[in-house]
């Protein structure tokens, strides 16, 4: 029995139905196929119930395309899921042999006075013969109210009485990938009760970040008594190159702490991705903007997480953020940005 499904875009996008996959082939134990970006396959190529893997470049030359379709339409299916909506993935799905197809369409409205007239893509009509079953995302920008995603994908597949529940939605690092490098970090530092912060570029638009970042990180965590790790991504802001020159830094090529001062304040620099995971998942509370690696992995390891947020992010971001341990504290409102010490004041609340 073959199971493909379609997940050509990002890492998060894969990981809130990880969990939906991973029970197919429990119930099944059937070859399941993924035709995924080389992006999430990072993840992707990782787990050992997935057995082949199709990578997909939008980017790439038709001729390649036609070759990555030839692939995926060599194998006659049991089951099709499109989880993207992108063409490619769509294409492939109404032309490949496969007992049930299902698939998700994205809506969107315009108002008309007072009359909303939605809008589908791909248009409702053309999903019946797409599908025959599909489920509806909004668009980010047409979300009026919470809904969960990863409810809607164990919805999607009610009908194969999968055991996936909706606070359970995660398989992201079962074999504990990158778990000796995270235990040597820890002994090097002599450290065991630790929070962590993620800073990147969403942090730019925090009141005051620039010249303060440093001295008030310091004053919180003076405050709470706790070790602090920071973990950063390819981080080019200015406030991050200003922070840069005095934290220390722990090297992990090198295994070696770069000692700038004498405080319990340590950045691990570019982190590979289960090597971030890992640090999470021992972690006693995760910091961030949203940013999605670790916020996926505070909910894979039921971490305590605070977002940091706009207020007109918070609907959107919910629909898809942890049901338990998730909390937020607002870096604006609808008149202002807060600043830098009231963010972390109220952090300091969790």
């Amino acid at each position: 029995m073959n199971i493909i499904f379609f997940n050509t875009i990002a890492l998060g996008d894969y990981l809130v139905h990880s969990k939906i996959i991973k029970d197919l082939k429990l119930k099944y134990n059937c070859h399941i196929t993924a035709v995924c970006s080389k992006y999430n396959g990072k993840i992707i190529s990782k787990h050992d119930h997935i057995d082949e893997i199709i990578y997909y470049d939008k980017n790439s030359t038709l001729f390649d395309k036609i070759k990555t379709l030839n692939k995926i339409l060599k194998k006659k299916y049991f089951l099709s899921i499109v989880f993207d909506c992108q063409k490619f993935s769509m294409l492939a799905n109404f032309i490949l042999n496969s007992k049930y197809k299902r698939g998700v369409i994205m809506s969107k409205f315009k108002k008309i006075f007072n009359l909303k007239i939605f809008l589908y893509y791909p248009p409702k009509l053309l999903s019946f013969f797409l599908y025959d079953k599909f489920i509806i995302h909004k668009r980010t920008k047409f979300i009026d109210k919470v809904y969960y995603l990863p409810q809607t994908w164990i919805n999607l597949l009610k009908d194969f009485k999968l055991k996936t529940k909706k606070d359970n939605i995660y398989h992201f690092n079962p074999m504990k990938l990158q778990e000796n490098i995270k235990n040597k970090i820890l002994e090097k530092l002599s450290i065991k009760n630790y929070i962590i912060f993620h800073f990147d570029h969403k942090w730019e638009d925090v009141s005051g970040i620039e010249n303060d970042l440093f001295d008030k990180l310091v004053f919180f965590q003076k405050k709470i008594k706790k070790t602090i790790l920071i973990t950063s991504f390819h981080n080019n802001s200015l406030y991050f190159k200003k922070f840069f020159k005095k934290v220390n830094i722990f090297d992990v090529s090198k295994s070696k702490i770069i000692k700038k001062n004498t405080l319990p304040i340590y950045l691990i620099e570019d982190p590979e991705i289960f090597l971030q995971e890992r640090l999470v998942s021992s972690s006693q509370l995760c910091i961030s903007c949203h940013s999605g690696i670790l916020v996926h992995s505070a909910a894979a390891n039921k971490r305590k997480l605070v977002d940091i947020l706009n207020h007109n992010e918070i609907l959107i971001q919910k629909c898809w953020a942890p049901i338990k341990n998730y909390y937020v504290v607002k870096k604006s409102n609808q008149l202002r940005r807060y600043d830098l010490q009231t963010i972390f004041d109220n952090i300091r609340n969790y």
